[in-house]
């Protein structure tokens, strides 16, 4: 009976405010802010249903570790406060702003979800960068004016410069009378055709933006005797997911310059490929598992990002377990990601700081990569989660994340790439 008075009360009082017949005086706002609170809260949940993914929820015990010695010059893109994309160079060390591009949306027009991807720093401080899975790759000078826009392929996950200064990225190539057609890739088997996704590499001019050479990934596989590999795959409709072309600087022992190393994350494989002759040199394969990034350590070693997990993220097809699950569990190893050191000479494989890795639980299901600075330490980019490290023989040297405007909230990774400091 009280509770119903209180309430008959709350709700009488609330109709002569909105009528504004009543004043009660210091109760005024309360009653108010009460009544109000439904569509403040309603508001709230929109705003938070609707917020963007390129922004990541931080965790709120979230603990940040910073005990850099050397100056860490990150290049990275994001979403602005204004709905568009900013592209920063920021020092890791100090925190410290050392140069901004806004991408001017009149050119390069973006909605909420869309990520400027892997900027590239140029030595006039100009930049390129494209919008991921889609057109175009553009280079703005850097007072942020457009200088050129390439709408001729979609470009994906990674950009890297050549020996010549010349870019090499992964892209999808678009069909005859300018539409972009994912499936170009097909194989029959028993009377079936399988579509797939046909990835491309392509080589561009940085000064122009023309393109001056694309290669269908199909047909590298094709023409080298590899189509096997596509049955290999766990995701028929996606089986290669091209994510990295890394070209060799100088010639090695192993590659010459000019060759590219590819990684496809669906073949759980690294291809060592020759563009000049169109070559498959190496597959390399082993304990690699949905791998991204692919570095040139020296003329005998790579460095690559093994994400360690599964294409369908550790997930079962079905949605449920088909069987019983056993009292007796045959338990493997908990999986993290890993830094992968590759020997060319002795085509073995040895994980870096794997202890350290496993504690701090670094591990990304998708993307991720790996950037190694002057004192042998690393920078690693744990994308999904959107954290940021640098870890190296003395542990943890830096942990954070990009914080932004909304609150409780920071910017997703969109491939940070580390400049030379002497740059």
């Amino acid at each position: 009976m009280v509770v119903l008075a209180l309430l008959s009360a709350y709700g009488w009082a609330v109709k002569h405010r909105t009528k504004g017949d009543l004043n009660l005086g210091w109760a005024n706002p309360v009653v108010d802010q009460l009544s109000g609170f439904p569509d403040l809260f309603k508001k709230s949940v929109k705003e938070a249903q609707t917020l963007p993914q390129t922004f990541v929820p931080t965790p709120g015990d979230f603990a940040p570790v910073n005990r850099l010695e050397q100056d860490v010059l990150a290049l990275t893109a994001y979403s602005n406060e204004d709905g568009g994309r900013n592209i920063d160079l920021r020092n890791l060390r100090n925190d410290d702003l050392l140069h901004r591009w806004v991408v001017p949306t009149d050119d390069i027009p973006v909605k909420p979800h869309w990520r400027i991807h892997h900027p590239l720093l140029l030595p006039d401080s100009s930049v390129i960068s494209f919008i991921t899975n889609r057109s175009p790759l553009f280079r703005l000078d850097a007072s942020s004016n457009l200088l050129w826009r390439q709408d001729s392929l979609s470009f994906h996950h990674a950009i890297n410069v050549d020996a010549q200064g010349d870019l090499w990225a992964c892209v999808q190539q678009w069909e005859r009378g300018g539409r972009h057609i994912g499936y170009r890739g097909r194989y029959l088997m028993d009377g079936k055709t399988v579509h797939f996704l046909d990835n491309s590499i392509a080589k561009i001019d940085p000064e122009t933006g023309h393109i001056l050479y694309t290669k269908s990934c199909a047909d590298i596989l094709r023409e080298n005797g590899l189509e096997h590999l596509i049955l290999q795959s766990g995701d028929p409709q996606d089986p290669m997911h091209l994510n990295d072309v890394e070209p060799a600087l100088y010639s090695g022992p192993h590659f010459e310059e000019g060759d590219v190393f590819l990684s496809f994350r669906n073949l759980q494989a690294v291809l060592h490929f020759r563009p000049a002759t169109g070559e498959v040199l190496r597959v390399i394969d082993g304990p690699l598992a949905a791998q991204h990034d692919v570095d040139i350590l020296d003329p005998h070693t790579l460095a690559i990002f093994n994400n360690a997990t599964q294409e369908n993220v550790g997930k079962y097809t079905s949605g449920a377990h088909k069987y019983p699950v056993s009292k007796d569990q045959v338990e493997l190893k908990h999986w993290h990601s890993r830094i992968e050191r590759y020997d060319l000479a002795s085509d073995s494989f040895t994980p870096l700081w794997p202890e350290m890795m496993g504690q701090e639980d670094i591990m990304t299901f998708s993307e991720g990569l790996q950037e190694f600075l002057p004192d042998g330490s690393a920078f690693l980019e744990e994308q999904n989660s959107g954290i940021l490290w640098v870890v190296g023989d003395d542990g943890v040297l830096y942990k954070d994340v990009h914080r932004s405007h909304h609150p409780g909230h920071h910017h997703l990774p969109n491939w940070t790439r580390i400049i030379p400091s002497d740059s």
